[in-house]
């Protein structure tokens, strides 16, 4: 279902103002808006406006729109979250749109208003306490409507919190609008068309409105949803308003608020969404003025388009961060290759140290080998010389000496010849020495 759906971005903004009868005399603004994400940048976004009932009876009023658009925005992210989850075709999600979230608003907003009572949250256990009104309250209500007036109240005291809400859902793909009660959703497309989403409800007559207040208040609802279609991003919503009835009470004719739309489409163009909204606030103060004199609220989803602002400042600081991407990459890829450098640089000179270590270790190796090799030569020739004299000297020895003194003679020369001793005679015998 989400597949081959444009990527599109949107903002919304919006202001509240205090109606110039309600200036004259006092009153609160009991109108409310909120919209999420609070930065009114990217999808979901959801936008939530109220309009608590200006009748005596709904003299909490202002707290009831507050309450109603702070549940609204809680039941729709819900109900965004499940739709996420489960993956529903078009059908069960307009069904599912249509069953829940009517019921649910309701629920939260009666317990939001019933912890405000000082009541339990569940309905059921609510007669057994006693709302908080103050003497004060009261007194004013019976002093303008009598005391009828304040028996109304106290036989359904949601009324005096008593309020319209209105809402939009803005995904990726699909679009939700939701009304109870008087105001008005506006859809500009990118011709500049104004239409309204949802018809106008039959029951609203004059002043009378439906309610958050009423019984069973969740069959009062309207809720459409629409998928984005696939051809283009054009048939897409440029612009979507939400406004409380103090808007288009202010214009004679539906043609002259109609024209709002288109307005602020060019306004679009020529502006920032924050100058737009910050000029808000002065435009809606003099609508209020110049006419109905009620409370104004006016909140704006903004579709960009290629011709807006807000658009081209995008594309300048998206290519700005390109630029910054390519800077940055650009910087680490300089820093590898001078890492890389480094590396190499290192690998050389650990190569130039080990050509340096080989060489010096070769001429060493090949010194002790030479070395080596001329002690074993001179050793050998020391010990052949010396043999050699050994050898002569033995030869020596074994010789006879010939001729006279110191000449040897043959062993076996007759001179050498052993003839036995001569007989000793008692003549020649020596005579002792006495002692």
């Amino acid at each position: 279902m989400k597949e081959n759906m444009p990527q599109l971005k949107w903002r919304c903004i919006g202001e509240s103002v205090k109606g110039a009868s309600h200036v004259r005399s006092g009153l609160p603004n009991q109108d409310a808006i909120r919209w999420f994400p609070e930065s009114g940048i990217g999808l979901p976004l959801i936008l939530a406006v109220s309009d608590g009932h200006g009748s005596a009876k709904s003299f909490r009023s202002d707290r009831g729109s507050r309450f109603a658009v702070e549940t609204a925005i809680k039941v729709i992210q819900e109900f965004f979250l499940s739709s996420q989850s489960s993956d529903l075709n078009f059908s069960a999600l307009k069904d599912a749109a249509q069953r829940l979230l009517p019921p649910r608003l309701v629920n939260e907003w009666r317990k939001a208003v019933n912890k405000d009572l000082g009541l339990s949250e569940n309905d059921e256990e609510k007669s057994t306490n006693k709302p908080n009104f103050t003497d004060e309250e009261k007194q004013i209500l019976v002093h303008k409507d009598g005391e009828a007036a304040w028996q109304a109240v106290e036989n359904n005291y949601f009324l005096a919190y008593g309020a319209t809400v209105l809402a939009v859902l803005v995904t990726d793909f699909f679009i939700v609008y939701i009304q109870l009660g008087d105001g008005d959703i506006l859809e500009v497309d990118s011709k500049g068309n104004t239409t309204r989403p949802l018809d106008r409800d039959p029951n609203l007559i004059a002043n009378e409105t439906t309610s958050l207040c009423m019984n069973k208040a969740w069959n009062e609802f309207q809720v459409h949803i629409k998928l984005y279609p696939q051809s283009t991003p054009k048939e897409i919503p440029a612009l979507i308003l939400v406004s409380t009835d103090g808007y288009s009470n202010s214009f004679s004719t539906d043609e002259g608020f109609f024209k709002i739309g288109q307005d602020y489409r060019q306004m679009f163009k020529s502006n920032l969404t924050e100058e737009v909204r910050q000029k808000l606030e002065g435009f809606l103060q003099e609508t209020s003025e110049k006419g109905s004199g009620d409370d104004i609220t006016l909140g704006m989803i903004k579709r960009l388009e290629e011709d807006d602002r807000d658009y081209l400042t995008d594309r300048l600081e998206d290519l700005d961060r390109q630029v910054t991407v390519v800077k940055e990459s650009s910087m680490r890829q300089q820093k590898d290759i001078s890492g890389i450098e480094s590396k190499v640089n290192d690998l050389k000179q650990q190569q130039y140290t080990t050509k340096k270590a080989v060489y010096w270790g070769f001429i060493w190796g090949f010194s002790l080998i030479i070395g080596t090799f001329l002690v074993s030569n001179a050793f050998s020739i020391y010990l052949f010389f010396r043999l050699n004299k050994v050898e002569t000297m033995l030869n020596e020895l074994k010789e006879p000496k010939s001729g006279g003194k110191g000449q040897s003679q043959p062993l076996n020369s007759p001179s050498n010849t052993s003839s036995p001793p001569p007989e000793t005679t008692p003549s020649q015998v020596p005579t002792p020495i006495p002692p």
